[in-house]
């Protein structure tokens, strides 16, 4: 996967050109829909997931900004935030409750360009900070916050202790927090 051909690949999709939107879905779905599927475990849920991410990169591909963010970045962003939006609804759905009628379609589609486009924003800013931890540190948060692994799942896989994770987790949180605020 390069980053100018997904790039090119996003630029031609903004004038609608269908074979470059096949190309980008063969060079990316499969990555996209493994970090779909890590979040909510379910390959139902991911399917739906990436296919609504694909619609929505299809219709937002002129927002994408390349001196923002990388490619696979941003389309990565919208597919988390629309898992994460999955799991929010699925949660409310099973503890009953119904999700406000307050938002009309138009809203909730201007909620989600605009949240899409701040991820992309704050993408470049992220991963320097992200190249400013520790080796293990940031792999234990690209770990947790972009594969959706667990706490424990990362301790079993970098073979660390589960406080250890856990204190890297904190500590590099903060101290992501204190870079993105600069």
């Amino acid at each position: 996967m390069n980053k100018d051909n997904l790039a090119d690949l996003l630029a031609k999709i903004a004038l609608h050109d269908q074979q470059a939107f096949r190309d980008l879905y063969e060079q990316t779905a499969s990555k996209l829909n493994s970090i779909a599927y890590r979040i909510l475990h379910n390959p139902d849920s991911a399917n739906e997931v990436l296919q609504e991410a694909f619609v929505q990169i299809w219709h937002n591909a002129r927002e994408f900004r390349g001196d923002k963010a990388e490619p696979f970045t941003w389309m990565a962003a919208i597919v988390r935030y629309r898992c994460y939006d999955r799991v929010r609804s699925e949660s409310r759905r099973l503890e009953g409750k119904l999700v406000a009628d307050e938002l009309n379609y138009e809203e909730h589609i201007a909620a989600n360009e605009q949240s899409a486009t701040l991820l992309c924003e704050i993408g470049q800013q992220l991963e320097d900070c992200l190249k400013q931890l520790e080796k293990l540190q940031r792999q234990g948060i690209l770990m947790a916050y972009y594969h959706g692994f667990s706490r424990d799942e990362i301790a079993i896989k970098l073979e660390k202790p589960l406080n250890t994770v856990k204190s890297w987790l904190k500590r590099g949180l903060v101290r992501l927090q204190q870079c993105l605020a600069k």
